[in-house]
């Protein structure tokens, strides 16, 4: 609502919002209509008027129904990030989001008006930063999304960029590393649990069981807890009613952290895990050192730190090996030492170590759910840690073992021998192998199982080899047959054989490493 402000010097002024969201000020003349002198009742008068008409029409401009006023592209960008933090931003999990866009801009965009901040001058501004060193791409990536947001936002309707397209839109994003996650995996969690003192225990399980943010954690109301259903309704973070991604989910209570949420719902207050007269904890509070304590308590390593503690010397060095060297690679002295140093994960770590638990468990699809991400994206490349042994496993399982009908692979040679078991029809051994046969093409195809077909694998094989460039085929009768190659290299060649008659040859065949070998059908023609 507008207001009637009385200045020092006598004239009086207004101030109200328009439709784009912008505070406008009007002084009023000291004469009325009549061009006698207005007195201070009759100033007062005439500026309410004015508000009446002026918020009337701000009114109507945020509806929809009458156009936007263009002075809103007069707005400097100082002002609508100011904008954007009293209407949206502080309602965010970090203070420190106006500081950091208000260092690393407004130098250069701050006191620029809105049409003149485009995207070439954005992405220079972005440029500069990378050039100088000022910035990581993880962070110029992270400015670039807060000034995409902002423009975002004021693009909706009765914003102060209504009906504009985003200048941040086709700025490029950098290229960063994924800094390396140092996560907790589900046999770690309970000797976690148990060193971490009992005050917060009860957070530290809802966070590694859960997936709940801190902020999440220590809003959650005793209302919000289902053991019925066994449900955790999400809503809250901190003393806001909102989460960081404004959404409103019910998470499953895995059985790991019934008894855990049990004993929380005898504290005071309404409060899941409150203070000790039953409010709500602090913001400042921070978890990360107690869950830290609690890592090095139970004996969770990143490394060993290697130092020398010989007067001035200064060497250390962070290595996995925690035997020191005998003498100080410095300085030569036998004053060299081994230092283990716990690994260091934040309390949002324990939110990845619960993403990665359910990705390598249940899959991606479940993991987005618990997590409330919308994008699965920012599920598989932030959340789902795997490494080797994960996708090791992972295909293990898609292809199961060696089945008895598949060649034996080693890095030594193998010899592929045909033996004539009847006329007409002849069975294939591989040296070294009982018992691993595969019938010959005079077998029925439905008994024969997988054929190998071409030069690199099975059905349909490929219609150009370069063995057939190489192979002469001398043209005749006879009775069927295989030709038998022996593969005489000392690497894992892929093995071939040639289905033909027994007067079909090979006088030339040349591996893939590039060595000849000469080939001869069963009969030994």
């Amino acid at each position: 609502m507008g207001s009637v402000m009385k200045r020092k010097s006598g004239r009086t002024v207004i101030q109200w919002v328009d439709g784009s969201g912008r505070q406008r000020q009007e002084t009023l003349p000291r004469n009325g209509k009549d061009g006698k002198p207005l007195t201070e009742k009759g100033a007062e008068r005439e500026g309410r008027n004015r508000l009446v008409e002026y918020e009337g029409k701000a009114r109507r401009q945020r509806q929809g129904l009458e156009p936007l006023p263009t002075a809103s592209l007069d707005m400097l960008f100082h002002q609508l990030v100011d904008w954007w933090w009293e209407s949206h931003g502080q309602a965010l999990k970090s203070p420190a989001i106006r500081g950091f866009l208000k260092k690393h801009l407004s130098p250069k965009l701050g006191r620029l008006p809105l049409r003149e901040v485009t995207t070439v001058k954005i992405e220079g501004v972005l440029t500069e930063k990378e050039a100088r060193g000022e910035l990581s791409g993880r962070s110029l990536n992270h400015l670039r999304g807060f000034m995409h947001n902002i423009y975002e936002f004021a693009r909706k309707d009765g914003g102060p960029w209504a009906g504009r397209t985003n200048p941040v839109a086709d700025v490029s994003r950098r290229k960063q590393e994924e800094p390396a996650r140092n996560i907790l995996t589900v046999p770690e969690f309970e000797p976690v649990l148990g060193k971490t003192p009992s005050t917060w225990r009860g957070p530290v399980a809802t966070a590694v069981y859960g997936g709940l943010r801190e902020g999440e954690i220590f809003g959650l109301l005793k209302a919000d807890v289902d053991f019925d259903a066994l449900e955790l309704r999400v809503h809250r973070s901190w003393d806001a009613e909102r989460t960081k991604d404004n959404k409103v989910a019910r998470i499953p209570i895995v059985p790991q952290l019934v008894p855990f949420l049990r004993e929380a719902m005898k504290s005071p207050g309404v409060f899941v895990f409150p203070k000790a007269d039953g409010s709500m904890q602090p913001r400042k509070l921070r978890l990360g050192k107690f869950l830290r304590r609690a890592i090095a308590a139970a004996g969770l390593l990143g490394g060993y730190e290697h130092r020398c503690r010989a007067w001035r010397c200064g060497w250390r060095e962070q290595r996995q090996d925690p035997t020191a060297p005998a003498t100080c690679p410095r300085c030569g002295k036998p004053t060299a030492w081994s230092k283990p140093i716990p690994r260091h994960v934040r309390f949002h770590d324990t939110r990845h170590s619960f993403g990665t638990a359910v990705v390598r468990a249940a899959g991606t699809a479940v993991a987005q759910k618990a997590l409330r991400h919308s994008d699965v994206r920012l599920t598989i490349h932030t959340y789902g840690h795997l490494d080797t042994k994960d996708v090791r496993a992972g295909l293990t399982g898609a292809f199961g073992t060696p089945s008895g009908t598949t060649f034996a692979g080693g890095a030594d040679c193998t010899e592929l021998q045909s033996t004539e078991t009847s006329p007409g029809s002849t069975s294939w051994t591989a040296s070294g192998t009982a018992g691993n046969q595969m019938e010959s093409p005079a077998t029925p195809r439905e008994s024969r199982g997988r054929m190998m077909v071409g030069e690199t694998g099975f059905e349909p094989a490929t219609p150009w080899s370069r063995r057939a460039e190489c192979r002469s085929a001398r043209r005749g009768t006879g009775s069927p047959g295989v030709v038998s190659l022996r593969q005489h290299c000392g690497r894992r060649w892929r093995r071939f054989a040639y289905v033909g008659t027994a007067s079909t040859g090979c006088d030339a065949v040349w591996c893939i490493g590039g060595a000849w070998r000469g080939a001869s059908t069963a009969d030994g023609s």
